[in-house]
């Protein structure tokens, strides 16, 4: 049996937020004329519709949800969509609300066939996870943004590397990275922002230290978009976008929805969907969300959409 409380559905999370994240960053920081031209030319190059989509005229202030899809594509492979991240905001309240999808999350498919969330990719692309999505919580999403999962990496080397304060030096060891993160302020490349903003079972305050270091990754992006001289990394910038976003969200709507919820973004409330993982008679893993939990995560994203 596996932990009730859903973990593996948060690997990686962070470098979707931070990924698709870039796309209204750079709009709210393109300040200058060939900014704003630059970044308006190249999210016209990221867009593609959804099958049949048919998305309501954009009207101010109206409660939206949106789905990040970190994939894992490899050549020659269909690839997976190995992390999920559900994004409600309503602007009129200013509030929003996340919810992480656990990756082996038994769902049923459109067809009736049973299977895992992420292998949703492989079926029918963007189409038939979003699909699985709606119908397992019953809310429409009329916009999704679907991340390569190198973004995070590419994005801290197109703005020439950050600068952060490591609140407790650790160590971090996978098959790409090894390296030890001194205390206090230190300078990383785009793989090393990614290890340091991953790190957990090091950190003394557990999940609650990653996200410290996820939100400073972000504002130490942030920053450096906001340097005069970052405007001649605009080629590089869309060149991150171009190789590593792909979404429905026009220039023109991400502009609006950036503007109109800052202050969500700001406050952004994770939803948690509790279950369990077990070999199902199929012999294979599953993670099984519990039905009280399911039935609240739906009550909840109803609330803040319906709420005025």
């Amino acid at each position: 049996m596996q932990s009730r409380t859903n973990r593996k559905g948060k690997r990686n999370v962070w470098r979707i937020i931070s990924t698709v994240l870039l796309l209204l960053v750079l709009v709210l920081s393109a300040t200058s004329g060939f900014a704003f031209l630059k970044i308006q030319e190249t999210t016209s190059t990221l867009l593609k519709p959804m099958s049949g989509e048919k998305k309501q005229p954009l009207r101010a202030m109206r409660p939206f949800h949106i789905l990040l899809i970190g994939v894992d594509e490899r050549e020659n492979d269909k690839g997976r969509a190995d992390a999920l991240l559900l994004l409600s905001f309503n602007p009129k309240t200013e509030k929003a609300k996340s919810l992480s999808i656990p990756r082996d999350l038994h769902v049923e498919l459109e067809s009736g066939e049973k299977t895992k969330i992420n292998h949703t990719y492989a079926y029918g692309g963007v189409d038939e996870t979003v699909s699985a999505v709606e119908r397992l919580l019953e809310i429409d999403i009329p916009y999704y943004a679907k991340i390569n999962m190198e973004g995070l990496i590419d994005l801290v080397d197109a703005v020439g590397g950050i600068t952060v304060d490591n609140p407790s030096a650790f160590s971090w060891n996978d098959r790409r990275l090894q390296k030890d993160y001194p205390k206090g302020n230190i300078e990383l490349n785009g793989l090393e922002a990614s290890g340091y903003a991953r790190m957990r079972k090091d950190d003394p305050l557990g999940d609650t230290g990653r996200q410290i270091r996820q939100r400073q990754v972000l504002q130490a992006v942030v920053k450096k978009l906001k340097r005069t001289d970052t405007l001649f990394r605009y080629d590089k910038l869309a060149k991150v976008m171009e190789k590593n976003i792909q979404t429905n969200v026009t220039f023109e709507e991400a502009t609006q929805l950036a503007e109109e919820n800052r202050k969500g973004f700001d406050q952004l409330r994770p939803l948690t969907l509790e279950g369990e993982g077990y070999i199902a008679k199929d012999g294979v893993w599953y993670f099984f969300a519990d039905e009280s939990s399911l039935s609240s995560v739906k009550q909840k994203l109803d609330r803040l959409i319906e709420e005025r």
